[in-house]
C-alpha cells in the first residue's frame, strides 16, 4: 500500500483506509487524481458540501499550468489528439482568454465563470463517471462493467446503503447537473486533515507516475505541476564559467541569434531547448543571449538549421577554454553538481581531446532528439525577426 497514515487500517468509526488507499489504482484517465486532489484541497474550507462545478473548477486550476506552460497530455492520445475533457476545457479557456500559464487561481476561476458556456460540455462529460468511479474501491459487489454505473439514481441509492454500513469518503446528494453535490463524511474529513501532507504527497506521486506514462518523452514531470517548481533553477556557476572565460580573453561571447558581441556583464543564459521542456540546467543546453531577446524567444525552439551551428561553435569555444586555462577549468568543476548530470556529456562531450567536428557531432547526436521531442510535444519554432 502506497499510503501510510498514522493510524490503523480501520481509523475510527469504521473508516476503511485500505480501500481509501486503493482509490487511485489502475486509472485510464487522469480524472481521479485531480478530482480527489480538488476535494482534499476544498476540505480545508469550513464546509462539507461541494458542487460538482466547484470541484471541476479546482481541477482546472490544478492542471492549468501543466497544460498551458508545458503542453502535457492528461490522458491517452489518439492520432496525435488527447482524448481528455479536462485538458480540452483548459485549452478552450486558454484560447478564449489572455491568461498566462502562471495565472493565479483567482484569475483562472474568473475566466471559467466568464466562459461558462464554452466549457459546460466538457464539465458535464466529467460528471458522468468520475464522481462515482472514484468510490469504486469501496464497492466490493460492483464490477467495472456493471450497468449500474450508467444509472445514477440507482447508484446514488446504492452508495447511501453502503455508507450506512461503512462510511464512504463522500455521498452524492441533491442537485442537478453541475449543481449536484457531494457531502464529505465528517470522520473522513478529520482523517484527511490529520494526515493532510501525507495524502497530498501520495496523490501527487500517483499523478506524476500517470502523467509520465502519458508523456513518455518529456523529462522532469515533477517540476511541471506548479509555477513554484520553476524557482529551483541553478545557473550561477554556469554563468560564472562563461564570465570567467570571457574575462580571461579565452572566448569572445557573441549572441548566436544576432551574431553581435555581448558585454560580459550584460547577458542572460538561455536554454536552447526551453527549460519548460527539459526542466534542467545542463551546461550543454545553455548559451549566452542578449537580454532584450530572451522575452521574444520565450518558450520556443530556435530553428535548428539556422541556429544550431552557432550554438555548437560557441559551446566548443568554451570547451577549448576549459581544457586550456586552469582558472576556467576550476570554474567548470564547480558546474558538475548542478549543470553536468547527463552521463553522455560527462563521458563523451566534456572530455579532453575532442576536435570541433567530434564535439559538434556528439552534441548534435544527443541534443537533436530532445529538440525533436519538444516539438512533438507542441513547442513552436522561433526565429529572430528583422
Amino acid at each position: 500500500m502506497d499510503l501510510s497514515l498514522h493510524s490503523k487500517t480501520i481509523y475510527e468509526n469504521n473508516l476503511d483506509t485500505d480501500k481509501f488507499a486503493r482509490m487511485l489504482e489502475d486509472p485510464s484517465q487522469c480524472y481521479k487524481f485531480y478530482w480527489l486532489g480538488a476535494i482534499v484541497g476544498l476540505i480545508t474550507k469550513d464546509q462539507d458540501d461541494f458542487t460538482f462545478d466547484q470541484i471541476i473548477n479546482e481541477m482546472i486550476c490544478d492542471a492549468w499550468y501543466s497544460v498551458t506552460k508545458y503542453h502535457l497530455h492528461l490522458g491517452p492520445t489518439i492520432k496525435g489528439k488527447s482524448e481528455n475533457f479536462l485538458e480540452h476545457a483548459i485549452k478552450t479557456l486558454e484560447d478564449k482568454s489572455e491568461l498566462s500559464p502562471a495565472a493565479t487561481r483567482i484569475d483562472i476561476l474568473k475566466t471559467i465563470k466568464n466562459n461558462a458556456d464554452v466549457v459546460k460540455k466538457d464539465k458535464m462529460s466529467l460528471t458522468i463517471y468520475v464522481p462515482y468511479r472514484l468510490l469504486s474501491s469501496f464497492l466490493d459487489d460492483i464490477s467495472g462493467g456493471d450497468r449500474i454505473w450508467d444509472q445514477h439514481k440507482r447508484l446514488i441509492a446504492y452508495l447511501e446503503s453502503i455508507n450506512n454500513k461503512s462510511p464512504l469518503l463522500y455521498t452524492i446528494i441533491d442537485g442537478k447537473g453541475l449543481q449536484k453535490k457531494i457531502r464529505i463524511n465528517k470522520y473522513w474529513r478529520e482523517l484527511i486533515l490529520d494526515n493532510y501532507s501525507v495524502i497530498v504527497s501520495w496523490i501527487q506521486l500517483k499523478k506524476v507516475r500517470f502523467l509520465q506514462d502519458r508523456n513518455p518523452g518529456v523529462p522532469g514531470i515533477i517540476y511541471k505541476l506548479s509555477p513554484d517548481n520553476e524557482n529551483g533553477r541553478k545557473l550561477n556557476n554556469a554563468r560564472e564559467l562563461w564570465k570567467c572565460a570571457a574575462k580571461a580573453g579565452a572566448i569572445s561571447i557573441r549572441d548566436i541569434y544576432t551574431g553581435e558581441p555581448i558585454e560580459t556583464m550584460r547577458f542572460d543564459l538561455d536554454h536552447f531547448v526551453p527549460w519548460s521542456y527539459v526542466a534542467n540546467d545542463e551546461l550543454w543546453n545553455l548559451i549566452p543571449m542578449e537580454r532584450r531577446l530572451n522575452s521574444s524567444k520565450s518558450n520556443k525552439l530556435p530553428v535548428w538549421d539556422k541556429y544550431f551551428s552557432g550554438l555548437a561553435s560557441m559551446q566548443y569555444s568554451l570547451y577549448k577554454a576549459i581544457f586550456t586555462f586552469p582558472d576556467i577549468r576550476r570554474n567548470f568543476e564547480k558546474c558538475r553538481r548542478d549543470n553536468l548530470n547527463a552521463v553522455w556529456a560527462s563521458e563523451t562531450l566534456y572530455v579532453e581531446g575532442n576536435s570541433q567536428e567530434q564535439f559538434t557531432n556528439i552534441l548534435e547526436h544527443n541534443l537533436k532528439p530532445i529538440y525533436d521531442s519538444a516539438h512533438l510535444q507542441g513547442y513552436s519554432f522561433w526565429k529572430l525577426q528583422s
